[in-house]
C-alpha cells in the first residue's frame, strides 16, 4: 500500500466538499463502421481554476480509508452520468465506457453499494452502459456479485489493460466481458513488426473465443492503427484520435482520419482478396483436371495421379480422397508447402475418418463442392485454404469426395 501525503488527503478532501470533478470523455471508434461507438469517461479532481489539484493515482488509492474510497467513487459516478446525459439524449446508441474502481466493491462493507443503482434516475439503456474494470484490480480479487448484478440487468463490462498472462487471461474466461481493451504496452511497434503484429492477432482471437469484441487503447498513429485493424481490433481509441484540430494548421480532422483509415484498410482487404481470388481460381482448375483423371482410373491408381500432383504444383499443402462417408481411401500427399512430420499428427492413413471436418459435413449436407479457409495445421504453419469436391465414378453409384488443401499466398521456389 502506497503512502499518501497530507497534501493528497487535503486534496481529496476539498474536492469531495466542493464536488470539484472535471468529466473528459475520449472517443472509441470502430474502422469497419467508420463512426464512433462510445466514449471512455475519465474522472479528474481539480481546483476553481480548473488545475488538476488530485493525481489519479492518490485519488484511486486502495489506501484511502473505504469510506473516502467510496466517497470519491460516487462522486466520480454521478459526475460522469451528468455529463454523459446530454450526450445519451443526441445520440441513444453511444456506448459510456464508466471506469469502476473494483477495490471499492471488493471491501466488505461496500460488497452492497452497487453503481448501477446511481443509474436508475437516468433511465438509461442498460445496454448503453459498459461498466470498466481495471483488469489488474481483478487478479487479485473479483467482485462476482457485482459483475453478476450488472450483467443480469443487461449492462455491458468492459476490461481494461488486458494482460495477455494466465492471471489475466483467467479474469477474462470467468467473467466473459463485451469489450477486452489491450494497452498499447503489448502493441507499441505492431506496425514495424511482423511477429508483434502476429503476437497481436492470436490476442484479438482469444478474446473473440471468450466472446468479447477487443479494443486497442492508446493508439497514437495512422500506422498503428491500421495494423491494429489488420489484427483484428477494429475498435481503437487512443491520442491519435483524441488529437483532433478539425483541421487546424494542415493536420488531418477526426472525420478524414477515420475515412482514410477505413479507405486503406479497405484496400489491404482488397488486394488480398484479389490474391486469394486469383489462388482459387488457379486450384479449382487443378482440382477439376485431377477430378477428370481419377474419374477414369481404378481405385488403385489414385495414389499415383495424387502423387503425381504434388510434384507439379509448388504450393499444395496436402491432397486425399475420401469415399461417400468421409473415410480417407488414398493416401494423404503432402506437397513442397507442406510438413511430411504432420502425417504423425494429422489424419494422414488409409481409413481415418474425415466425417466430422467441415468440408465434409457441407458436402454432406448435399452440396457438390466447397471451398473454405484452414487454420495453420500439423501439415503447414501459414494459413491455407481448401477445395473438395464429389466425383463420380461409372462403376459406382456413390460418388468420391477430392480434398485440395493449398497456401492461400505464393511461396516462391527455393
Amino acid at each position: 500500500m502506497e503512502n499518501l501525503t497530507n497534501e493528497c488527503l487535503i486534496s481529496i478532501d476539498k474536492i469531495l466538499d466542493d464536488e470539484s470533478i472535471e468529466v473528459y470523455f475520449q472517443p472509441i471508434l470502430s474502422l469497419e463502421s467508420k463512426g464512433i461507438i462510445g466514449f471512455e469517461a475519465f474522472s479528474r479532481g481539480v481546483n476553481e481554476a480548473g488545475k488538476t489539484i488530485v493525481e489519479p493515482v492518490c485519488m484511486f488509492s486502495s489506501s484511502l480509508p473505504p469510506e473516502t474510497q467510496l466517497k470519491v467513487e460516487k462522486l466520480c459516478v454521478n459526475n460522469i452520468l451528468k455529463s454523459f446525459k446530454n450526450i445519451h439524449l443526441k445520440y441513444k446508441n453511444m456506448i459510456l465506457f464508466l471506469n469502476v474502481n473494483s477495490n471499492v466493491y471488493n471491501l466488505p462493507e461496500n460488497e452492497k453499494q452497487y453503481p448501477f443503482k446511481t443509474l436508475e434516475s437516468y433511465n438509461f439503456n442498460p445496454r448503453t452502459i459498459a461498466f470498466e474494470f481495471e483488469v489488474s484490480q481483478l487478479e487479485k480479487k473479483i467482485p462476482l456479485s457485482l459483475i453478476g448484478s450488472l450483467q443480469k440487468s443487461g449492462y455491458r463490462i468492459s476490461l481494461d489493460n488486458t494482460r495477455v498472462s494466465l492471471a489475466g487471461l483467467e479474469v477474462v474466461f470467468k467473467i466473459r466481458p463485451d469489450f477486452v481493451k489491450l494497452d498499447r504496452f503489448f502493441f507499441g511497434g505492431i506496425d514495424k513488426s511482423n511477429h508483434k503484429k502476429n503476437m497481436v492477432r492470436a490476442a484479438s482471437l482469444i478474446f473473440e473465443q471468450a466472446g468479447a469484441m477487443p479494443v486497442a487503447k492508446g493508439v497514437e498513429t495512422e500506422a498503428e492503427a491500421l495494423a491494429l485493424a489488420e489484427s483484428g481490433f477494429y475498435l481503437q481509441q487512443g491520442f491519435f484520435y483524441a488529437n483532433d484540430s478539425n483541421g487546424e494548421n494542415g493536420s488531418a480532422s477526426f472525420s478524414d482520419k477515420i475515412a482514410k483509415l477505413n479507405s486503406d484498410f479497405r484496400a489491404v482487404n482488397i488486394a488480398k482478396f484479389d490474391e486469394s481470388r486469383e489462388r482459387f481460381a488457379h486450384f479449382h482448375l487443378v482440382l477439376k483436371g485431377t477430378v477428370s483423371k481419377l474419374q477414369q482410373e481404378e481405385l488403385s491408381g489414385l495414389n499415383n495421379i495424387l502423387k503425381e500432383l504434388v510434384k507439379k504444383e509448388r504450393d499444395i499443402v496436402s491432397v486425399f480422397v475420401l469415399d461417400a462417408s468421409g473415410k480417407q481411401v488414398s493416401q494423404r500427399f503432402v506437397g513442397r508447402s507442406g510438413d511430411l512430420i504432420g502425417r504423425t499428427v494429422e489424419m494422414s492413413v488409409t481409413g481415418s475418418d474425415h466425417s466430422h471436418e467441415d468440408y465434409f459435413m457441407y458436402l454432406n449436407s448435399g452440396l457438390e463442392k466447397v471451398a473454405g479457409i484452414k487454420q495453420i495445421s500439423a501439415f503447414c504453419r501459414e494459413d491455407s485454404r481448401y477445395i473438395a469436391g464429389f466425383f463420380y465414378r461409372d462403376d459406382g453409384r456413390r460418388g468420391l469426395i477430392m480434398v485440395l488443401e493449398y497456401l492461400d499466398k505464393s511461396q516462391k521456389d527455393d
